[in-house]
């Protein structure tokens, strides 16, 4: 004779497994299965990322990112990085960057882009989020910021560490961080460097960046540069300044 508890421990039992294997049937219709063929992106500071899904890996994830002071450069490097159950895959390149993305939907992935800090040339950790798409054709991007950081090659930086204001580094900014930047007004905190008689004047300096021009489709210059100096300077030299920029045709 069995007893009606433990009927009702079985019964019990029986629905946990029955709820357990609806679950993970569940979870498994829920999978991401992303598009096959080839992806294109863009991260958040508007470089470029392009792979192929193929047979549940992505294949030849090649990135750009941007290196702080040290420039934009682009991954190259041929890889297949297999996708989890959960839609996630990584691939951390030879030069010490790493992209892992996560697939949300068939037709989108998210992911971050990180570089690591290298003390020579001395080039800082940076971090950046892209979304990728399939096709060949990068989703909509909001433009990109940056100030000319040498008014003798007109060389153009986001965020830039340093500027030369004259020529021969006679007066040049170093190690100036911004807040506000990517908004119709930038600041920036640092030092300068004023050369004149083989002597050198290190006062600091505030920045003020404004007005920026369209400078390609994804791409916004700014035209006006103001900064201020605090701190000994040679006699005679200015201790407010600005600059105007143009568009390069």
């Amino acid at each position: 004779m069995v007893r009606r508890g433990a009927l009702r421990s079985t019964a019990a039992a029986a629905a946990l497994g029955a709820l357990a294997a609806l679950t993970a049937a569940s979870a498994r219709a829920e999978t991401v299965v992303p598009v096959e063929g080839p992806w294109t992106g863009a991260t958040s500071v508007g470089l470029a990322v392009n792979f192929n899904v193929e047979g549940g890996n992505v294949v030849d994830a090649h990135f750009g990112f941007h290196w702080g002071y040290c420039g934009d450069f682009q991954s190259h490097e041929p890889n297949v990085d297999p996708i989890d159950p959960e839609g996630h895959w990584s691939f951390p390149s030879p030069e010490g960057q790493t992209i892992e993305g996560t697939f949300v939907a068939p037709n989108r992935v998210e992911g971050t882009i990180v570089t690591v800090e290298r003390e020579l040339p001395g080039c800082p950790e940076t971090r950046a989020t892209f979304i990728a798409i399939p096709g060949e054709t990068p989703p909509p991007t909001p433009p990109q910021y940056y100030a000319v950081t040498n008014v003798i090659t007109g060389f153009e930086q986001r965020m830039p560490r340093e500027m030369t204001l004259r020529k021969g580094l006679r007066f040049w900014l170093w190690q100036v961080k911004w807040t506000n930047w990517g908004k119709s007004v930038a600041y920036g905190n640092g030092h300068a460097s004023i050369m004149r008689f083989k002597k050198r004047w290190n006062p600091a300096v505030h920045v003020r960046l404004s007005r920026p021009i369209a400078d390609g489709p994804h791409k916004r210059l700014y035209s006006v540069m103001r900064w201020t100096l605090t701190g000994p300077v040679p006699a005679r030299f200015p201790r407010h300044g600005e600059l105007k920029f143009h568009a390069p045709r």
